[in-house]
C-alpha cells in the first residue's frame, strides 16, 4: 500500500502535470483569473513546505533535469540525412549471377556435364546463348551457366533449365560482362521439334 506521507507528492505531480506554461489569459472584463496563479506559485510552495526533505529533494531534482532536456538539440547526423546519389563508376560489372546445374566430387562428371549441357543450349534455348563454367572449391566441382546482371533474368533462365536440370538455381558469381544478355532478351525454348534431350553423363560411365 501507498503510505500517506507520498499523498502530496502524488498530488503535486499531478497538478504539476497539468499546470499550464502559457500566458495567462485574460477574462472579458480584463480582469486575471487567479486560477492558474494557485496553480503555479501558491499551491506549489504549499505542496513543498509539506513535504519532508527527500520527498522535497525528489521534486526539486525532477524540475532541474527536466529543464535541462528542454534545449538538448537531437539533430540527426550529416551522414544518415545525406541524399544517396548512385556512380555508375563505382558499379563492379564483374558482379552478377549465374544458374548452378550440378555439384559433384567426379571431375569427369562435371567436364562432361559441360560440354551436353552447351550441346543442349545451342539446340534448345533461343535468345540467348549461354556459356557454362566448371568451378572447384574443395571438394566439389561445380558447373555454372549464364552470365547475368539482373537476377530476375537468372531466376527465368533457371525455371526453363529445370526441366532437364532439376538442381539448377540462381548463385552470385563473378560473369563475363560481355555474355550478358541484352535487357530486353526474350529467353525461351525452340520449336519442340528442335529440342534435343541433355546426356545424362551416369548413363555414359554405366555402358
Amino acid at each position: 500500500m501507498i503510505k500517506y506521507a507520498y499523498i502530496p507528492v502524488l498530488l503535486f505531480l499531478f497538478l504539476w502535470g497539468c499546470a499550464t506554461t502559457e500566458p495567462v489569459a485574460e477574462d472579458e472584463e480584463g480582469t486575471t483569473s487567479p486560477y492558474f496563479e494557485l496553480t503555479d506559485i501558491i499551491l506549489e510552495e504549499y505542496v513543498l513546505e509539506n513535504l519532508d526533505e527527500f520527498d522535497r529533494m525528489l521534486v526539486e531534482s525532477r524540475s532541474t533535469l527536466s529543464d535541462q532536456f528542454l534545449d538538448l538539440d537531437h539533430d540527426m547526423p550529416e551522414i544518415f540525412t545525406r541524399e544517396v546519389i548512385k556512380d555508375d563508376r563505382n558499379v563492379d560489372e564483374y558482379a552478377g549471377f549465374r544458374v548452378q546445374i550440378l555439384s559433384t566430387r567426379d571431375v569427369v562428371h562435371a567436364d562432361t556435364t559441360k560440354d551436353n549441357f552447351m550441346a543442349w543450349a545451342d539446340s534448345t534455348i533461343a535468345g540467348y546463348a549461354p556459356e557454362a563454367y566448371v568451378f572447384f572449391r574443395q571438394p566439389y566441382y561445380r558447373v555454372r551457366a549464364g552470365d547475368f546482371h539482373d537476377r530476375d533474368m537468372a531466376i527465368e533462365f533457371s525455371r526453363l533449365l529445370k526441366k532437364f536440370y532439376p538442381d539448377a538455381w540462381v548463385v552470385h558469381d563473378r560473369i563475363e560482362p560481355n555474355r550478358v544478355p541484352a535487357d530486353t532478351a526474350v529467353i525461351k525454348y525452340r520449336e519442340p521439334e528442335d529440342v534435343l534431350q541433355p546426356v545424362d553423363p551416369g548413363r555414359l560411365n554405366n555402358r
